[in-house]
């Protein structure tokens, strides 16, 4: 008898002292750190007009929200409105990135089949990607480009590589003068932007 108070009193001290210096058993807990991530843009409001997939036209200041929307406003005193990327038939926003797009007074966006892709080169072949800034990200594309073939099929490049090959045999089937070198990503855009001159 005496071994079981003694026992059981060795264990209330052992626990008293351990609770006492705060040692307690905590379930581990998993925490994902970002590597990669990109800084968030910083989008701005736009003049605009708009078709829509139902056919009303707005027009008014437009902003993209990160998040598949865009928010418009019909005047600076109207009430906000959502605007999800799959109602827009195409977009044409004020202000444009001349470093990677054909125009200099505007950004167009366009649906081409489910998606609205930014516009970045005129007449055909027409070379398009899934970026939705004007000019808050300057000189850069999205990380797939999508090319609009004369004969109506589109092309999915998801590498630089491949739009490299893809850009090189359209300039010799085309009749106009190539390199041999390897473009990289800002060369690759600045082509790009003057592709149809």
């Amino acid at each position: 008898m005496k071994r079981v108070i003694v026992i059981s009193f060795a264990l209330l001290y052992i626990t008293t002292l351990a609770w006492s210096q705060g040692i307690t058993r905590t379930t581990q807990s998993i925490i994902f750190l970002p590597i990669d991530t990109a800084p968030s843009i910083d989008y701005k409001y736009r003049d605009g007009t708009a078709l829509l997939t139902d056919g009303r036209l707005l027009k008014g200041r437009f902003q993209y929200n990160g998040r598949k929307i865009f928010v418009y406003r019909a005047s600076s005193q109207a009430a906000k409105q959502r605007i999800a990327l799959s109602m827009i038939k195409r977009l044409v926003l004020a202000g444009s990135d001349t470093l990677v797009t054909y125009r200099s007074d505007s950004t167009v966006f366009v649906r081409l089949g489910n998606r609205l892709l930014r516009q970045l080169t005129d007449g055909s072949p027409m070379v398009l990607d899934r970026k939705f800034a004007v000019d808050e990200d300057r000189g850069k594309t999205g990380r797939r480009m999508f090319v609009l073939d004369e004969d109506g099929t589109v092309r999915k490049f998801t590498s630089l590589q491949k739009f490299n090959r893809w850009f090189y045999a359209y300039r010799e089937r085309s009749g106009k003068q190539t390199s041999d070198t390897y473009l990289n990503q800002s060369e690759i855009v600045k082509a790009v932007a003057r592709l149809n001159e």
